[in-house]
Formats: structure tokens, sequence, C-alpha cells
């Protein structure tokens, strides 16, 4: 399949996009105030590279690590601390990770800079008892969890609504701030156009009613695993757009937290 270039822009797809948002950031500060957490943890030097921690309550099931969207030029981690509050409750601590914005960085410095901080979780993890570690994103956070999925301390890697293939993005809106040149495109789109010989369990996930480009991303991986024998579930969300993906898969019975307390049986089962 061919990937389109379109426009990109996910605002398209909700009439009440402003409204969303700013629910998810009522819903977020919620969360704060109600969940115990640190908050700023210093994983570099710049101010942005940092992520928060929110600690779960009852015996710990691993570590939920989450990169926010925004095409790396908008948006907070947070944002989408919403996110958080059925997986404390199943017993998974939550990391938030934040990342230095275009054009202040580039997107191959703000790859780097995720490397450093799933490196600096993996020390507090061990402290933590060495519970799996799972690596989710939104959007054009799948680009920069694509990067690091195969992180030593990373069991599985999920993509919601994700970026791979950067191509496409040079000639929008988005390229503006990112800056990306065809020789970067080929650079950091190396997962799609080098797949490697095995990979850890990864899971694509995208609502139904998202746009076509951006379903088209997730469809046109999965493809390209299948090509190479690779396993991969790729699961739409029904009826469910750019945003409203997210509250889907994060709600009690979502499929993310369903998959996530799966994977944590499963680990309770290999450890005993």
């Amino acid at each position: 399949m061919k990937l389109l270039a379109g426009s990109y822009d996910n605002g398209a797809t909700a009439d009440d996009e402003k409204a969303i948002l700013l629910s998810f950031q009522s819903e977020s500060r919620e969360i704060y105030k109600d969940h115990p957490h640190e908050w700023d943890i210093a994983y570099g030097g710049p101010s942005r590279e940092v992520f928060d921690w929110f600690y779960s309550t009852g015996e710990n099931k691993g570590t939920v690590v989450f990169l926010h969207d925004g095409y790396c030029q908008f948006c907070n981690k947070e944002d989408v601390a919403f996110i958080a509050k059925n997986l404390l409750l199943f017993g998974f601590d939550v990391v938030l990770v934040e990342y230095t914005l275009a054009p202040t960085a580039t997107l191959a410095d703000i790859c780097q800079q995720i490397g450093v901080a799933v490196d600096a979780i993996e020390q507090r993890v061990k402290q933590r008892g060495g519970k799996p570690v799972y690596l989710s994103a939104h959007s054009a956070g799948g680009q920069l969890a694509a990067f690091w999925q195969h992180y030593r301390c990373v069991r599985v890697f999920f993509a919601i609504s994700g970026i791979f293939e950067l191509e496409p993005l040079l000639t929008t809106y988005v390229n503006q701030q990112l800056k990306l040149t065809a020789q970067q495109t080929e650079n950091l789109s190396f997962l799609v156009r080098n797949i490697p010989q095995s990979l850890k369990p990864l899971a694509l996930l995208y609502g139904t009613e998202e746009l076509p480009e951006l379903i088209g991303q997730s469809v046109y991986y999965h493809s390209v695993l299948q090509d190479k024998g690779l396993l991969a579930s790729c699961c739409p969300v029904n009826g469910a757009n750019h945003f409203s993906a997210l509250q889907a898969l994060f709600a009690t019975d979502g499929m993310m937290c369903r998959q996530l307390l799966t994977y944590g049986e499963i680990s309770d089962a290999n450890n005993h």
C-alpha cells in the first residue's frame, strides 16, 4: 500500500477538539491531586527533560511509560495524566515522559532524549522490584517509542494512532517546526524501512474515525511487519477519533487496560 501525505491535521476529526482537550486537562489535574506521584524527575539537562511518576496502589504489576502526542511541537505531559486513572487502580505505575519540543530540538535530538529517559526509568524500576516495562505512546509519540521498542527493559510496545514512516510529513504543516529533511526521514523511519529479524510484542491501535492518513500509518506498518513474518496486532477502536481513542482505550474495560492486565498475569505466572 502507499501512504497518503494528506494534511495530518487531527483536529479535523473532532467538532469539539478544544473542549475535548480542556476535559483532558481537567481530568488530568484530578489525577495529580488524588494519586501519589513525583513530579518533574530530571533525566537530562534541559528543563523539559523530566518525567512524572505515579505510584500504583497494592501489589505492583509493572510500569506503563507513556509518550504524549503533539507532533513533537505541542502539548505537555501534564495534559494526559488522565490515562493513568485505571492503570493505577489495576496495579501499574505510570510514567509520563516530557521532552524538548521542536524547533528548539530536532526530531533526532528528541529521539535520543527518550532513550536517556527510558534508561533512567529502568534504573528506578529495578528499585521497584524489576517488574516489566510497557512502552506506550500516542500519535507522533509512536515514532519516538518505536525508536526504542527494542530497549532491554521494554516488554511490550503499544502505539496508539502512531506515525512510523515520516516521509509523508515533509510537505505538511507539521514540518514547519520539525524541519525534517529527506535524509532525516530515512534515518528516523528505519524501523519501517529496515525491519529487524525479531521484535518484542507490538500492538498498533487506532480509532476508526481518524484521518485516513493516521489509520494508514498503522495499517501500513502492520503490513510491513506481516510481510517479514513478524507478529503484531493491529486493533481498530470502533467509533473513536484521534482524541476519543485515548479515552476508550484507557477506560476500565478498554483495550489497553485489558491487554496490560493480560500481560501482567503472564508475567506473574512466569515469576512463580
